[in-house]
């Protein structure tokens, strides 16, 4: 009879909505991350709260999870800096009873001093792609021309141009991802670090490469197998990731200098690896591009020895040659096969990841000797083959996009292209691995407006709209103002999103550009939301 009672006095309070108790909404304590807040309560029964955050001008919804629960710790995200925000909680069970809890407060901190600006310079939202989340990577130069390896900025902002959310770094912050586990992916350019951190900018995870690494290793990182990470990393299917990864061979016979010379020797070069290993760190598989692609052909930049000086300074002298400088690279699940770009050799190539097999090569066919010259794609048409690309994917048409740098878009010996006619484009490309045939099928630059980085940048299929989000994120400036299509004067840098099509048009740009600092965006992409359950990454 007791236990029979006490089901009834449990009912029968269960009977009405449902009851929240010790309710508090607090600042994030991560300075990392200030932007945010973390909301805390206890309920009688399991609920979905749904969240209404208001500044007074805008409002937002969130059910940031479906999952009904009795303790909840819900981050607080997108508030905007410097204004007040009232957050009101509405919690509903099972049965779709509701409750509305008292409205909480919160006051996000301003932007700090010395943040970068970001600016909108064209907006026209019945044409975007719904959403308006933009996640880039921001970095800053010093005054002596190098990236500032203590400052990184992962940065969101809305369509408006207001930053929403942001993670400051004292590490350089590379190619920001989001993870299908919610969190976030970020490598710290060639010092050999990967950090996965949550929306709140704690860290999750954090890996070093075994081989070189720059600085001291937290006793919790994971090694990896490869004297560093660069460029680019990508979360599998599988869980795993696959990185670029290093590795230095001596190479004899190896040209010293550009074609037309014929001065060959000994030299030591710094070869790309594609490397997929676990979560714990272990390698799982690796193939060495100096087994894939011709470690002798001699693209624009073949011959530098500075890049990875910082990896290299106390173990090669002179340092090793950086010959392919591989920065992007994409997985086909279907076929276990990777597709790379490599910026030095002006080229984009498909490898089978079970036997290293080189499918396709696709760019300029001077200098490639047998076998690798019997894998070139052959032009369908018109192509303008890429030079110095970043980014690539492939898209629901199974083309690929990518952005095309240009460069002096040359092999030697071929000359360079004048400077005053250089250009960068987004473009797209599509491959007839049967025929062997490469089509240009779409692009985006000089027929509607000439813009050049010669380095970093990007370019992303957006789903919804078709529409092509492009990282145009190094730009140069002379003292006149004037673009440069040349490494020099003021760093800055934008994100625009164009409709795709015969006679595509901008329809949205925000630009990065400071004139007492330098600034350069190395990637960016779309979010549906800052809220990882609501969010499908689209680039």
């Amino acid at each position: 009879m007791a236990a029979i009672a006490l089901g009834a006095l449990v009912a029968a309070a269960c009977a009405g909505p449902p009851v929240a108790s010790d309710a508090s909404l607090v600042p994030n304590p991560n300075p990392r991350a200030p932007l945010a807040g973390i909301l805390r309560f206890s309920s009688d029964r399991p609920v979905v709260p749904t969240l209404v955050i208001d500044d007074g001008e805008h409002q937002q919804s969130v059910t940031a999870d479906e999952e009904a629960r009795t303790e909840h710790e819900i981050p607080v995200l997108g508030l905007r800096p410097g204004r007040k925000h009232t957050v009101s909680v509405t919690i509903r069970d099972e049965r779709g009873r509701e409750s509305v809890l008292d409205p909480l407060e919160i006051e996000a901190p301003p932007l700090p001093e010395g943040f970068p600006p970001f600016e909108v310079t064209v907006r026209r939202p019945s044409a975007m792609e719904p959403g308006g989340l933009t996640m880039l990577d921001v970095f800053r130069w010093t005054d002596q021309f190098e990236d500032d390896p203590t400052w990184g900025l992962g940065v969101v902002v809305d369509e408006e141009g207001e930053v929403r959310w942001y993670y400051l770094s004292d590490t350089f912050v590379g190619e920001m991802r989001r993870l299908r586990n919610g969190n976030l992916l970020y490598a710290g350019n060639v010092d050999g670090r990967l950090y996965e951190i949550d929306m709140l900018g704690e860290v999750v995870r954090e890996w070093h490469s075994a081989g070189a690494v720059v600085g001291e290793v937290p006793e919790a990182s994971l090694p990896v197998d490869t004297d560093t990470f660069h460029h680019d990393v990508i979360e599998l299917p599988s869980g795993n990731f696959l990185a670029l990864g290093l590795e230095v061979r001596e190479l004899e016979d190896f040209p010293l200098e550009y074609p037309p010379g014929t001065k060959t020797g000994t030299d030591i070069v710094a070869g790309d690896v594609l490397l997929e290993f676990a979560r714990d760190g272990s390698t799982v598989r690796s193939l060495r591009v100096a087994d894939i692609l011709d470690p002798r052909r001699l693209g624009r930049g073949s011959l530098s020895r500075d890049f990875y000086d910082d990896i290299y300074e106390e173990r090669y002298d002179p340092m090793p040659l950086d010959t392919t400088h591989s920065n992007a690279v994409y997985y086909v699940e279907e076929e276990d096969a990777a597709v790379v770009s490599s910026n030095f050799q002006c080229a984009v190539y498909k490898v089978d990841m079970r036997t290293g097999e080189l499918l396709w090569l696709l760019g300029d066919p001077t200098g490639w000797k047998p076998p690798w010259s019997e894998k070139l794609l052959k032009p369908k048409g018109d192509v303008v083959w890429p030079c110095h690309q970043h980014g690539l994917e492939r898209t629901p048409r199974g083309t690929w996009l990518l952005y095309d740098n240009g460069g002096a878009r040359s092999i030697p010996p071929n000359p360079e292209q004048p400077v005053e006619e250089r250009f960068s484009r987004a473009v797209e490309y599509r491959v007839d691995e049967a025929a062997m045939t490469v089509e240009e099928v779409w692009s985006y630059g000089p027929a509607q407006e000439r813009f050049v980085s010669p380095f970093i940048s990007d370019a992303d299929h957006l789903p919804e709209t078709g529409n092509v989000l492009i990282t145009d994120g190094g730009r140069f400036a002379g003292p006149d103002g004037e673009p440069m299509s040349t490494f020099g004067g003021r760093q800055w840098g934008r994100v625009l999103e164009v409709t795709y099509g015969e006679d595509p048009e901008k329809v949205w740009e925000v630009v990065v550009d400071d004139p007492a600092a330098r600034y350069s965006i190395y990637r960016a992409q779309r979010l549906k939301s800052l809220y990882p359950k609501l969010d499908r990454p689209t680039g």
